[in-house]
């Protein structure tokens, strides 16, 4: 979860990000994600797996704004979902196909 993660932060915000990520250990982010891997999302009692989430959920808002990441993912999901709550959901869906320039049961190859 936290593994291979980058976080931008200012030099002088930097000392306050980094000692909870320093004060973690491998120990409790194998716990948590061992709980989240088997559905459990119940709130921990433990001070330092609580740091642990607190720690993801930063790098869940930080990686929220990275195109393509999982967290920017979700958030495009839950705009459609809101789009879809407050606008109703489509009557008319258009499927682009990149293959349309060669539709062989069209007649053979077309020019665009």
């Amino acid at each position: 979860m936290l593994l291979r993660m980058a976080l931008k932060a200012k030099k002088s915000n930097f000392p306050v990000l980094a000692s909870p990520f320093a004060s973690v250990t491998p120990s409790a982010i194998a716990a948590v994600s061992e709980r989240f891997a088997k559905g459990d999302m119940v709130s921990f009692r433990n001070t330092e797996k609580r740091t642990v989430l607190q720690l993801m959920q930063q790098v869940n808002l930080v990686t929220s704004s990275v195109p393509g990441s999982t967290s920017s993912l979700v958030n495009m999901r839950n705009e459609i979902r809101a789009l879809m709550i407050d606008q109703g959901l489509p009557s008319f869906y258009i499927t682009i196909n990149p293959m349309d320039c060669r539709d062989e049961a069209g007649g053979g190859r077309r020019e665009v």
